[in-house]
């Protein structure tokens, strides 16, 4: 990779592409001041690269060009190719924000920051838009709308090609301050979804979005005014948008009724709509609004949505101090015979007395979670689970010393680390008498109705009680469930019931959440797990049972339980006497399950009857849109 490309976070932007991105914004600019002539607009491109934004600008008649440039070893071409553009070879973010301009149009650098610290401390350092707007989990070309908000006029346009990742992101992420920024002072009036090819050919991720920001007036402010969103998709083998066709720009191509390869549409999202702190769904047509809010109109409670979060805290499994020092593996560091269980302490494997056998659990990965169940036999070792508040009203010393006398053999397997384990506590500004306990996991905080404090000790929930999980990072709504013993590690969440929550019906939920509706859900919302659950927390809506009250709709519950039930317990039979009472007051949705062989598309087609939908209707518009 070009040493550039890493040090200016620089991949530089395909003609095709910069050539629509400034007919586009020059459109949008003359629909909204018919009354501009192209010579008094003063344009602004923040990042020029080689200059193919500048090309287009130039060739559509804009004079007023100011550009900035930050890679010195493009100075010389770009001035000679542009002698009559204001060229600025200094970093952007160093400009002065009352220089006004009516259009910022660009590429801007990407840059995580995740895992380049050092570089954004510098810009913080040096940079008073960087100071202002600086959070973790950021990407650099934040700061870039930031202050391109900042250097617009009222009225003026901003479009940008960006990764889409941010539109998605909460106040927990980097968009703390973005978000908040553009709802305030600005209308997003377009936005262009690209993840469906591949637009810059060296580039990872490929998420990628165009969108056109308007800076708002005081007045549209002060009246609180709202606007549409234009949405594009661009549908995946689309060539006509990877490469330029020989007849026609591709502003003629957009502007078509019905464009190939493309869908045109108002988002049924407005900009009053957009959060600041919460995810945006942009791509968010009428029809499958329309949807969402029959299957919403079942999960109210006194008249108001009810959400995962009402119900249940989402919290990940255990966070160890070190896996491979915790989990214990057989015939490595555990030896299993007949009913003994020995541990290798200083290359000798001694025997667990009957207390320590009980504090090695069986542990499970992500991985192994399946829809309804889990694979049992996959499990990836025993955890040592102590429980540092079994002795709580001792003080530490104590306490660790009575641990150590019930459990002399774990401690001492777990005192050969004990090094290590304190090193890595102590970097993590933990307590290193703590070297004997999972980290996070163990216990939980709830609330109470009085908002009173409650610290919830998991180990028996994990040990009998339901238990709903799924995977930290999944595309789809796949839920596990069991009232076994069960272990995971922190690339797994549960879903524990809030207090005063006790009476969740738990086999119709989880038939609910692995159903076929939240699995449209999950497309219509945009909801992704990657290891922010969110999006799942605030966007999936809970069924309230008690509105569903007609005898016909009883028996679907009824048979959604009773099939969930056999899939959970891998049951072949079925209780006839429960599908006699379908058929007898509803023959047709009878006829439809009858020869159904698998309990899961039996489910699915009760439930599409009892939310009152067509599933051929939902099937049409995920072909359609996703």
């Amino acid at each position: 990779m070009d040493s550039n490309k890493n040090r200016f976070s620089q991949i530089f932007t395909p003609d095709y592409i910069a050539e629509f991105m400034v007919k586009n914004i020059k459109q949008h600019y003359f629909s909204t001041h018919k009354e501009s002539t192209i010579d008094k607009i003063k344009i602004l491109e923040p990042s020029a690269g080689k200059g193919i934004f500048l090309k287009h600008l130039i060739s559509e008649g804009f004079t007023d060009i100011t550009a900035y440039e930050l890679d010195q070893t493009l100075k010389t071409p770009l001035l000679k190719s542009y002698p009559n553009i204001k060229l600025r070879f200094e970093n952007f973010l160093g400009s002065d924000a009352n220089e006004k301009f009516d259009i910022i149009v660009g590429n801007p650098p990407y840059l995580g920051q995740n895992y380049n610290a050092q570089i954004f401390q510098e810009l913080v350092k040096n940079y008073s838009i960087c100071k202002k707007y600086f959070v973790g989990n950021m990407d650099l070309f934040y700061f870039f709308i930031h202050l391109g908000i900042d250097k617009l006029k009222p009225g003026g346009l901003l479009s940008f090609i960006t990764t889409n990742y941010w539109l998605t992101k909460s106040k927990k992420t980097g968009i703390k301050y973005l978000k908040p920024h553009i709802t305030n002072d600005c209308f997003m009036i377009q936005y262009i979804d690209l993840s469906k090819i591949q637009v810059f050919q060296d580039a990872k991720g490929q998420y990628n979005c165009i969108f056109v920001l308007q800076k708002k007036y005081e007045e549209e402010k002060q009246k609180k005014t709202d606007k549409k969103i234009d949405v594009i998709q661009v549908k995946s083998g689309n060539n006509q948008f990877n490469e330029k066709p020989p007849e026609k720009s591709f502003t003629e191509i957009l502007n078509k009724e019905n464009p190939p390869h493309l869908l045109k549409y108002q988002s049924a999202m407005t900009n009053k709509d957009l959060s600041e702190n919460n995810g945006w769904i942009l791509k968010y047509p009428h029809d499958v609004k329309n949807v969402v809010e029959k299957i919403e109109k079942h999960c109210r409670f006194n008249g108001i949505i009810s959400n995962l979060i009402d119900v249940f805290v989402i919290r990940n499994g255990l966070i160890l101090i070190k896996d491979d020092i915790f989990i214990l593996k057989e015939n490595n560091n555990l030896k299993i015979v007949d009913s003994d269980m020995l541990i290798k302490i200083d290359d000798a494997f001694i025997k667990l007395n009957d207390g320590e056998k009980q504090k090695l659990k069986k542990i499970y990965k992500s991985k192994v979670i399946q829809p309804f169940n889990y694979d049992k036999n996959d499990f990836s070792g025993y955890l040592i689970y102590l429980d540092k508040n079994e002795f709580k009203n001792q003080n530490l010393a104590i306490r660790n010393e009575l641990i150590e006398k019930k459990y002399p053999n774990l401690i001492a397997y777990l005192n050969q680390y004990k090094g290590e384990l304190e090193i890595i506590l102590r970097n993590a500004k933990e307590n290193i008498k703590d070297i004997y306990f999972p980290r996070r996991g163990s216990f939980i905080t709830q609330y109470n109705t009085e908002h009173k404090r409650k610290l919830i000790n998991l180990e028996p929930h994990y040990d009998k009680e339901p238990k709903i999980f799924f995977s930290y990072i999944s595309k789809s709504n796949v839920f596990g469930y069991t009232k076994d013993s069960y272990y995971a590690t922190s690339d797994t969440y549960f879903l524990w019931l809030r207090e005063g929550k006790n009476d969740i019906d738990y086999l119709f939920f989880l038939a609910y959440l692995n159903s076929k509706i939240v699995k449209f859900l999950f497309r219509a919302k945009n909801i992704t797990i990657k290891r922010s659950k969110t999006k799942l927390e605030e966007e999936i809506p809970i069924p309230n049972i008690a509105l569903f009250r007609s005898k016909y709709q009883l028996i679907i519950i009824d048979l959604i339980r009773h099939f969930t039930s056999t899939i959970i317990h891998k049951i072949v039979s079925v209780d006839e006497r429960k599908l006699d009472k379908l058929r007898e007051i509803a023959p047709n949705t009878y006829s439809q399950i009858r020869d159904v062989k698998l309990p899961r598309r039996i489910i699915d087609i009760l439930f599409f009857k009892l939310f009152d939908l067509v599933e051929e209707d939902i099937d049409l518009l995920i072909e359609k849109y996703y």
